[in-house]
């Protein structure tokens, strides 16, 4: 396979070309999840996968619910259905969880090394240090 065949098959798998989608659900049900960490251009994503869907048209999906916009695979926005939020937070939670740990302090990395560099920095507040 030469790469202008699978550039053309990877257009037309996304919707890119040929054959637009009706609705804005369709498209995410399609593709299953999508990047929407910046709202006006994820929404434009999705438009552009349809058949003449309007910004305010992207708007009423997300206001009526037929598309959620969530943090469900990594802690960034996806868009993705509503049927689908629950047994793709069942696959990604204990990865996301893990991740953020860190930053929660739940990580044991973390409690070990901030343990350790408490007990070598000096307490500027303390009088003589």
């Amino acid at each position: 396979m030469k790469g202008r065949e699978i550039a053309s098959r990877r257009m037309h798998g996304q919707h890119l070309w040929g054959t637009p989608l009706e609705r804005p659900d369709d498209v995410v049900r399609w593709l299953l999840a999508m990047q929407a960490q910046e709202y006006p251009v994820a929404k434009w994503s999705v438009a552009q996968r349809t058949r003449g869907v309007t910004s305010a048209g992207m708007d009423r999906a997300f206001t009526d619910g037929t598309i959620l916009r969530t943090h469900v695979l990594r802690p960034t926005w996806q868009f993705v259905l509503p049927e689908d939020i629950r047994w793709l937070l069942r696959l990604s939670a204990p990865h996301v969880k893990a991740r953020l740990a860190y930053y929660d302090g739940s990580s044991a990395w973390r409690k070990k090394s901030s343990e350790g560099a408490m007990r070598s920095w000096p307490e500027p507040w303390k009088a003589g240090t």
